[in-house]
């Protein structure tokens, strides 16, 4: 586990990340720059944090909306050669007129600097300092806040396994859609744009909407969505096929190619995309999470599709 990081020395870090990739950086800068990083073992951890990052590429028309970037360019002083060359860089990061990047706010830098994180492909089991259990799906990210009346965790993005363990305290799991209470009980939660998906595997969960405030007890086999409408009915969960990812394994059950594709594009670098010609077709078989290139193999053996492969990160399923 990793401490939080404070959040001036985070925004310094992502400073620095701008400056360092604007190309116009002076040896008296770059040597700041190291002095800064070698002041404190803080400053070092955060600016590994964001010099890990997988920004998005997403150049747009609404520049200098955000302020960490806005700064970083009046820093290039008055000189228009250097602001350019800044400019293109801060672009290629985007750092500019992306709906994803809000500065030190954004979901891509709370999930940096969250205190247990996975890239992508990636999955880990931790034991928390109460004793559970906790397991991370791809490019997942949580943050605890224990405190000595609860056990706090928020679910930044992603996917988690917990088994809590028992404690006078209650544990409270919050994503942007749900807050959930328990106090020994197994479940799973799934959190992505299209709400939080809460399965429960043993004991009871109470689920509530932080749209709303409604809350509902979740029994064990059940399983539920909550999104900006509220909270869904209950439904039962095949539980099995709600764990494979534990197990490194996507079970398809006549499942449709392209949503295939989509997920196995969770667990892969890249861009993986399906032609629409071929979308519709269905698969059934067990497709491992671990080894994204022979599922892709067996994809084709399967059905009449061949694998296109542009870059080893850009890879789209066409029609045979």
């Amino acid at each position: 586990m990793s401490g939080a990081i404070e959040p001036k020395v985070r925004d310094s870090a992502i400073r620095w990340m701008v400056r360092l990739q604007s190309g116009v950086m002076s040896a008296d800068e770059q040597e700041a720059f190291q002095r800064w990083r070698d002041a404190n073992d803080a400053h070092d951890q955060a600016w590994q944090r964001v010099a890990s990052l997988a920004l998005p590429h997403q150049p747009g028309a609404e520049l200098l909306r955000d302020a960490t970037a806005r700064k970083a360019l009046e820093s290039a002083g008055p000189d228009m050669q250097q602001r350019r060359q800044l400019l293109k860089r801060m672009v290629v990061l985007g750092l500019l007129g992306s709906a994803t990047w809000q500065g030190a706010d954004s979901t891509t830098l709370q999930a940096a600097f969250a205190n247990y994180r996975t890239g992508t492909g990636e999955r880990r089991k931790w034991t928390l300092a109460d004793g559970s259990a906790l397991w991370l799906n791809t490019a997942s990210a949580v943050n605890l806040d224990f405190t000595p009346a609860v056990r706090g965790l928020r679910l930044v993005e992603g996917e988690l396994s917990l088994i809590s363990a028992p404690d006078a305290r209650a544990l409270q799991l919050t994503t942007a859609d749900a807050l959930l209470r328990t106090t020994d009980a197994q479940f799973l939660v799934h959190h992505d744009r299209q709400g939080t998906l809460v399965t429960v595997l043993k004991g009871q969960v109470k689920v509530q909407s932080r749209r709303d405030q409604t809350s509902v007890p979740l029994e064990a086999g059940w399983q539920t969505r909550v999104d900006n409408a509220g909270i869904e009915t209950a439904s039962r969960a095949d539980l099995p096929v709600a764990q494979a990812w534990l197990r490194g394994i996507l079970p398809a059950e006549r499942m449709r190619l392209d949503d295939l594709v989509a997920e196995l594009s969770r667990y892969r670098p890249g861009v993986l995309r399906c032609h629409e010609q071929v979308a519709g077709l269905r698969l059934t078989g067990s497709f491992s999470l671990d080894n994204t290139d022979a599922a892709l193999t067996l994809m084709a053996r399967s059905l009449p599709v061949r694998i296109e492969r542009l870059t080893r990160y850009w890879v789209t399923v066409m029609p045979a």
